[in-house]
C-alpha cells in the first residue's frame, strides 16, 4: 500500500470516529455511521468542529402548529388532546436564526443547509414562515439556491368545502398539500470551490452515480410529488417522509459525507444515512423523541445488516 493511500485510510477511519466516540456533555448514542445527540442544538453545535458536514438537512418547529410537550405527554397516556400554544413570532424568529446561524460553522464551504417548512396557521390567519424564513438565512450568510414544493396527494383539511357551501367569488381558499424545500449553500472564498464536487476524484464521482431511469419524470422539476406519513406510521407530530430524506441526501452529498440534522425528532435523516451510507449527527431536545428515534435507526442498522 502507498503511503498516500495509507494516509488517507487513516484519515476516514479518524473521521468515522470521531463521529460516533467524541466525549461531549451530552447525551450521545454511537449509532451506525453517526450518533444521535439529546440536547439544544444551539448548545450542541458550538462543540462540533468548523467545516464538518457537507449537507445539513432538517424540518424546524413549525411554530404554533405542534406543541411538542404536550403531544409527548399525549404519547404517555397523559393527555387526551394536546393544544396549540402562543409563542411570540419574535421569539420563535430569534430562535431560528441563533440556530442555523450556528449551523453555518460547521457546514463546509460548497455545502448544503436544506430546509423543509411550510406557511402555518394561526387564529384564522396563514402565516408567511417560508418567505420570511428565506430572508432571515441570506441575512445570516446562507446563500438561497433553490425552491422545491413538496406536494402531497392528499390534503388534511377541509378548506376548498367553504367554497361549494359559498360558490361566489371570494369564497375560495384552497386546500393545502404543499410544503417547501428550500436549499441554501455555504459561500465558499473561491467561486470555483463553492460545490461539493470540486476535490472529487473521477472515481469517486463514478461511485456516487445516480440511477436516472426516471428522471425525466417528476424528479427533474422543483415540484415534488411525494406520499406523507400517516400518523399510523410515526409517533413524531411532524415527521416527513424517509423517500424525502433519501433524495435529498442522494442529490446534495457522496458517500462518506458528513450529514447533520440540528431538528432531528425521529431520525428520518439519519436512517436514510445508514441506508445510503454517509455519516451523521442528529440533534433532538426531547428525550421521548430521542428514545424513539434511536429504537428506530438501531432497527435499521439490524436490518441492513441482514441484506
Amino acid at each position: 500500500m502507498s503511503k498516500a493511500k495509507s494516509s488517507k485510510n487513516r484519515t476516514a477511519r479518524e473521521a468515522q470516529h470521531a463521529y460516533t466516540t467524541c466525549v461531549s456533555p451530552y447525551v450521545e448514542f454511537p449509532l451506525g455511521h453517526g450518533k444521535f445527540i439529546q440536547g439544544d442544538c444551539l448548545d450542541v453545535l458550538k462543540d462540533l468542529p468548523a467545516d464538518e458536514f457537507v449537507l445539513a438537512f432538517t424540518s424546524p418547529p413549525y411554530l404554533n402548529a405542534v406543541n411538542y410537550s404536550q403531544h409527548v405527554a399525549k404519547i404517555k397516556g397523559h393527555l387526551k388532546y394536546w393544544q396549540r400554544e402562543n409563542i411570540s413570532y419574535d421569539e420563535y424568529r430569534q430562535f431560528l436564526i441563533d440556530r442555523f446561524a450556528a449551523l453555518l460553522r460547521v457546514v463546509k464551504p460548497g455545502g448544503y443547509n436544506i430546509v423543509n417548512i411550510s406557511p402555518v396557521g394561526w387564529n384564522g390567519e396563514r402565516v408567511a414562515l417560508p418567505f420570511h424564513f428565506v430572508v432571515w438565512m441570506e441575512q445570516i450568510g446562507w446563500k438561497f439556491k433553490e425552491d422545491i414544493i413538496w406536494e402531497k396527494a392528499i390534503a388534511r383539511d377541509r378548506r376548498s368545502g367553504v367554497l361549494l357551501q359559498h360558490p361566489y367569488p371570494g369564497y375560495y381558499y384552497p386546500s393545502l398539500v404543499s410544503e417547501y424545500i428550500f436549499v441554501f449553500q455555504k459561500p465558499a472564498p473561491r467561486k470555483d470551490r463553492e460545490n461539493i464536487y470540486w476535490n472529487r476524484t473521477a472515481e469517486e464521482k463514478e461511485q456516487n452515480r445516480l440511477d436516472l431511469t426516471h428522471f425525466q419524470g417528476e424528479m427533474s422539476k422543483n415540484v415534488w410529488k411525494i406520499r406523507p406519513l400517516s400518523p399510523q406510521e410515526n409517533l413524531h407530530p411532524a415527521p416527513f417522509p424517509l423517500e424525502l430524506a433519501e433524495r435529498v441526501i442522494s442529490l446534495y452529498s457522496y458517500r462518506g459525507d458528513g450529514v447533520i440534522d440540528i431538528f432531528a425528532g425521529s431520525g428520518q435523516t439519519a436512517i436514510a444515512c445508514e441506508k445510503l451510507g454517509r455519516r451523521h449527527v442528529s440533534i433532538e431536545i426531547l428525550p421521548e423523541y430521542v428514545d424513539y428515534a434511536v429504537k428506530r435507526i438501531r432497527a435499521c442498522i439490524a436490518q441492513t445488516r441482514l441484506l
